[in-house]
């Protein structure tokens, strides 16, 4: 398959001052034989608009508008009208590398594979890049779905939860651990903006965060289902921890509601537990040196709930680190 069609699926909402740079890239893409599916998910801004003008310049752009559901129904929706023989995702407020997609397509030409992974660039306010590497097993190739080719069978039969917020988690470790043979290519070819301070990264939201205790028990739940549990038991466990110990649990130096502290500490110090009694002795394995032992005993406090000494541990250094900026 030297030239197949690549699905690109567009997620929007609200994003006006980003879409015409998030566009431009994926138009100009060196590889031409793709189509764009760009999901309007009710937008209350001009973004439906600047679109329309997007679509008029460019015809591989498909439009499609939907009342607000959240970017899960977005991409599920897409997914249901994309004719590609291959499926890539770019969030609205971000943008591509100019050969991302001839990249892939060399890597599905060089070799039998069904998913493509990369890396990508955390960019800044400042328009500064950080290349961040990654791996290419369900725990290590990021949750996120943007960074990736997939051959559309991976999605045959899955979509992402809808309802909930971090979607992506609950689901794309469970895609990545169906796929047949990965290819990795150690190359950032995806620009992730961190800067926007209304993005889902950069918004705690305390009635959202046991979200991500329920979106890892997915993954759990689909690969055990699938019969596939057993032999990704290990990266499994890295993702809880990863996702709920050194995630989530550090998310609650932002929440001010002790009770809500408490209860999601509850939560995940029970969820851990009942997934994997030994869990303890993977995060001692994990984390050695001074910083990473610091970290545990962040851990250890926050799960006891008892958290003055891991707001001390966490938040002085970030308000040293900011005077000294």
């Amino acid at each position: 398959m030297t030239n197949p069609l690549i699905s690109i699926i567009v997620p929007i909402y609200n994003v006006e001052a980003y879409m015409a740079r998030c566009f431009t890239s994926i138009s100009s893409q060196s590889y031409r034989n793709i189509e764009i599916i760009a999901v309007n998910d009710g937008s209350t801004d001009n973004s439906f608009r600047m679109l329309e003008g997007l679509g008029k310049e460019d015809n591989r752009i498909h439009i499609l508008h939907k009342e607000n559901g959240g970017q899960a129904s977005a991409r599920n929706l897409g997914m249901s009208v994309a004719k590609g023989d291959y499926f890539m995702f770019v969030d609205s407020d971000d943008f591509m590398d100019s050969n991302a997609v001839q990249a892939c397509v060399d890597a599905v030409n060089s070799q039998p594979c069904d998913l493509v992974v990369f890396d990508y660039y955390k960019h800044n306010k400042q328009g500064q890049n950080e290349h961040v590497h990654l791996g290419k097993e369900l725990h290590s190739s990021t949750t996120a779905p943007w960074n990736k080719l997939y051959s559309r069978k991976l999605w045959e039969n899955h979509r992402f939860p809808e309802g909930y917020w971090y979607e992506d988690l609950g689901i794309i470790p469970v895609v990545v651990a169906n796929a047949n043979n990965v290819v990795k290519i150690d190359k950032a070819l995806y620009y992730y903006d961190v800067s926007r301070n209304s993005s889902q990264t950069n918004t705690i939201n305390p009635l959202k965060l046991k979200d991500k205790i329920h979106m890892v028990e997915n993954v759990y739940r689909e690969l055990e289902t699938q019969g596939k549990l057993n032999k990704n038991i290990n990266k499994v466990e890295q993702l809880f921890i990863d996702h709920l110990l050194n995630g989530l649990l550090f998310k609650l130096m932002y929440v001010e509601d002790m009770s809500v502290r408490l209860e999601i500490s509850r939560s995940i110090r029970s969820t851990m537990d009942r997934y994997f009694p030994k869990w303890r002795n993977a995060v001692k394995h994990n984390n050695k040196g001074m910083k990473k032992i610091m970290k545990r005993v962040v851990i250890h406090q926050y799960l006891k709930g008892q958290f003055l000494l891991g707001d001390m541990l966490l938040k002085y250094p970030k308000q040293m680190k900011k005077k000294s900026m």
